[in-house]
């Protein structure tokens, strides 16, 4: 008889566990997915609206880094339709009302020789940030979390940063984690840059090149049901309890309860406890989860019925509350889509990011779209001259575990809870940094071979970023 399987969350860390099962051993195990919205992806979410137009939550890149990932979408036949940029980093200057290019790129030599013309630094201050650079790449993974109690603004001010290199830095903490300098996490933002300027290989990043629903999502839910999964959308769980002779009982927000031999849980960290018994969130792992929580993010997507972006790259910003603009990120999907069957527009979609969004949460969704037009045209002259069609603004909460100081003594070392066949997936649990698509896809690898070893099967490896020689990984 198959072991029943529940995993609740349909995020690609939920999905990653659900196909390295199934990609393994179909005639095993009975997979159950629950999902509580409409739609499947988590962080990663995308759908149609009501006008039948590709809604997503936020900008994502995929970093070439991401070796688990790719390898999983290459196993179920579906690799990723992916769009270069062209390597560089533009950066949109609220003081200078100017847009800085930062050299990055396909070789390790363009990102050094961008860390040595990077914009607004002095050359004195160029060598610094040099040597800084090298000290992270030099950093081992119980040094960088020795910093976890700083933030990313308290470990520059150990490191002696300059003003000029800390507001520099300050960017890559937001465009990293999605935090601002002062409340995120040093450790992470540590183990972020070690891997961007340590590893090898081809350095690009790169957008999909299709909504997420297409490109990423519905390829493993295809593949999942065609292994005799199960994918259930609209049903939440509402708590899972411990039976007779150890079993777990999953109650779905139906009222329906069912018994499982293994429960997943694939949803951020601080929203597990909820789901158990009291006792139970008072023991470890449980109690420490409490201690993590969500980062709010704003999604703006403008319709313009003409082109108005000059190209397919994402522009970034320092963002500050003195001189803007408002928005973290901007790119126009248009670009990205243009090979997608379902693109319906001949004219520009830009998807405008504002992480760390609590200081702008008060603002009206008019108010947002308006300061957001405001600052596209100090950048972009055609924005200057086109008003959008139309225009949404997506709030999206609790699906985001934001990585802040201490973040690192939190969170937990396994994927096991200590309860037989009660797990944890989550980019929140494992990864290269611990968050991120990548991290979400290697948590529920490593959930699949945990559970895997009670067959005897040998799971799937694990694999890592190539560094540099001189790189401790």
């Amino acid at each position: 008889m198959k072991k029943r399987v529940a995993i609740i969350g349909g995020g690609l860390s939920g999905l990653s566990t659900a196909a390295h099962l199934l990609l393994a051993a179909p005639e095993h195990y009975s997979i159950e997915l629950f999902e509580g919205a409409p739609f499947l992806g988590g962080q990663c979410a995308s759908w149609l609206d009501a006008k039948g137009r590709p809604v997503e939550t936020g900008i994502h890149l995929d970093f070439p880094w991401y070796h688990n990932k790719d390898a999983l979408f290459a196993a179920i036949g579906r690799p990723l339709p992916l769009k270069e940029t062209d390597g560089n980093y533009y950066v949109c200057n609220g003081a200078t009302g100017k847009i800085d290019t930062l050299l990055a790129g396909k070789s390790v030599f363009k990102t050094l020789r961008g860390l040595a013309t990077f914009p607004g630094l002095s050359p004195r201050e160029r060598l610094q940030l040099t040597g800084l650079i090298w000290r992270i790449m030099r950093m081992d993974d119980r040094t960088a979390e020795s910093f976890d109690h700083l933030s990313v603004e308290e470990f520059l001010d150990t490191q002696q940063a300059s003003p000029a290199i800390k507001h520099q830095l300050a960017l890559e903490a937001v465009t990293i984690q999605g935090l601002r300098a002062e409340d995120a996490s040093a450790a992470s933002f540590i183990k972020f840059l070690r891997t961007m300027y340590g590893s090898m290989g081809k350095f690009d990043t790169t957008f999909f090149g299709a909504p997420l629903s297409d490109a990423l999502i519905n390829p493993l839910a295809e593949f999942i049901i065609s292994r005799g999964g199960q994918i259930h959308l609209g049903r939440a769980a509402k708590a899972v309890t411990r039976g007779p002779a150890g079993s777990l009982h999953l109650l779905t927000s139906n009222q329906q309860v069912a018994q499982f031999d293994h429960v997943i849980f694939a949803i951020p960290g601080y929203a597990v406890p909820p789901l158990l018994p009291v006792e139970l969130q008072a023991q470890p792992p449980f109690v420490f989860l409490t201690r993590l929580s969500e980062t709010p993010i704003i999604t703006i997507t403008l319709w313009y019925e003409a082109p108005v972006f000059q190209d397919g790259n994402v522009y970034i910003s320092q963002r500050d509350r003195t001189y803007g603009p408002i928005f973290d990120a901007v790119a126009d999907k248009a670009h990205h889509w243009k090979d997608w069957p379902g693109l319906n527009t001949k004219g520009s979609i830009l998807q405008v990011l504002i992480d760390a969004a609590d200081d702008v949460a008060h603002l009206t969704d008019a108010e947002l779209i308006d300061r957001s037009l405001q600052d596209l045209a100090r950048f972009f002259p055609r924005c200057a001259g086109n008003k959008p069609i139309d225009a949404t603004v997506l709030r999206l909460k609790n699906t985001y575990c934001g990585t802040r100081p201490g973040f690192w003594s939190h969170i937990p070392r396994q994927h096991h809870t200590g309860i037989a066949g009660l797990w944890l997936a989550g980019d929140y649990t494992d990864g290269v940094y611990h968050y991120g698509m990548e991290s979400a896809v290697i948590s529920g690898k490593a959930v699949a071979n945990n559970i895997l070893q009670e067959i005897n099967h040998a799971g799937f490896e694990i694999l890592h970023p190539d560094y540099l020689p001189f790189v401790r990984p």
